[in-house]
């Protein structure tokens, strides 16, 4: 009842904002504190449950053994909703981004580029990772010292296992508490975005947007819920009623990472088995971008198309080869895929970066709360897909 009743608040919270967004935007900047601590009070929760729950994952498998199936189920389950978006992406940019015209005005930006794909992995001084929020190193870390930590013959690891299980209810019941301050957050979130949104800028992009919408919903009510029923045996809709809370959060925050600790409770309220939650949500919350690798596929033929660079078939594969492996290190947290435009630049040579950053910048305020659910909503999948599969073997 109390679950429901905070759903409620936070769709009318949704509503009112979007309503007060059109007829009040001027008093927007006035609350915008309010949406400002609720993602902080979010954020400030992401790297202990991240830590916390794949350390508890890894360290309370009964065995190794079982520790190699439940990753390689879920590094199986990610891949293949990974390469399904991406697919699914540059089809519909061949269909639809040719179309699209060369945009009159674009907002300008500087970007450092060179990114290392390998730093964005692997991290050379955890204390600063830790600092700077570096969420994919944490992750890489965490499996690495979890592993090490259950191959040691030590009398006292039970001990520091049942600590950090005391510390991980105690962050638990600060999200349930968190949770109640969703519907004001929300409405501030989203009155101050609607009050900043400037439609004209998206007028000559308008065969991308049908693009993408048409990418979302075909992932979101049709792929993913193929692979629920194929690889999971269970119906993606009549969960998804179960786990919508988590998806809301990730739509009103743009954020796959600070939904995390809403998407780890719900699943586990559905019926996911704390040792599958713990495991797959904190590396899907990483590693698994579906609403991306669609999304980048898109943006990446609509660049290139933009810039008169003819891409050929072949070229188009290794886009798709290249959107897989490195979807999975956008960075969970908004606009966190600016990193992954300027890698696509630097891969097509494409000339005048900052106009192209710029016209993602733009595109992004948009479509970042939409994606970021789809990628949310993959991870939910996959936990529930991924238990099945433990249960019935």
């Amino acid at each position: 009842m109390k679950k429901s009743k905070i759903e409620i608040l936070t769709l009318l919270g949704i509503v009112m904002g979007v309503i007060l967004g059109i007829f009040v935007p001027s008093k927007a900047l006035y609350f915008k504190f309010l949406g400002d601590i609720f993602i902080s009070l979010l954020k400030v929760l992401i790297l202990p449950i991240i830590v916390l729950s794949l350390f508890l994952a890894i360290t309370q498998i009964s065995s190794v053994a079982n520790l190699k199936k439940l990753g390689k189920k879920t590094i199986i389950y990610y891949l293949t909703t990974s390469v399904i978006a991406a697919i699914t992406g540059i089809v519909l940019a061949n269909i639809f981004i040719f179309k699209t015209k060369t945009p009159e005005e674009v907002i300008l930006t500087n970007t450092k580029t060179g990114v290392n794909f390998i730093e964005r992995i692997f991290s050379t001084n955890i204390v600063d990772s830790l600092a700077k929020g570096e969420i994919l190193h944490i992750v890489v870390f965490t499996i690495l010292f979890s592993v090490a930590f259950i191959n040691l013959k030590n009398d006292k690891k039970q001990f520091v296992i049942n600590g950090a299980n005391v510390i991980y209810e105690t962050i638990m019941k600060l999200i349930a508490w968190v949770l109640k301050l969703a519907p004001l957050g929300v409405l501030s979130l989203v009155w101050y975005t609607i009050a900043n949104f400037k439609s004209d800028n998206f007028k000559s992009l308008i065969y991308f947007f049908i693009a993408t919408g048409i990418a979302a919903v075909v992932h979101s009510f049709v792929s993913l819920p193929l692979i629920a029923k194929l690889m999971g045996n269970f119906n993606a809709f009549s969960y998804f009623l179960k786990v919508k809370q988590a998806v809301l959060i990730s739509f009103v925050t743009a954020s796959s990472s600070a939904s995390l600790p809403v998407s780890t409770k719900v699943v586990e309220d559905a019926g996911v088995s704390k040792e599958t939650s713990q495991f797959v949500l904190p590396i899907g919350a990483t590693l698994n971008m579906d609403g991306s690798a669609l999304y980048q596929a898109l943006l990446a033929m609509l660049f290139v198309t933009l810039s008169g660079i003819d891409i050929s078939f072949t070229d188009q594969i290794l886009l798709f080869l290249f959107i897989v492996s490195s979807s999975a290190g956008t960075a969970g947290v908004p606009s966190g895929g600016i990193v992954m435009m300027t890698m696509v630049i630097n891969m097509f040579n494409i000339p005048n970066a900052e106009y192209y950053l710029g016209l993602y910048i733009m595109v992004d305020r948009f479509w970042d709360y939409p994606i970021t659910s789809i990628n949310v909503w993959s991870d939910l999948i996959g936990a529930k897909t991924v238990d099945n599969q433990i249960k019935n073997n």
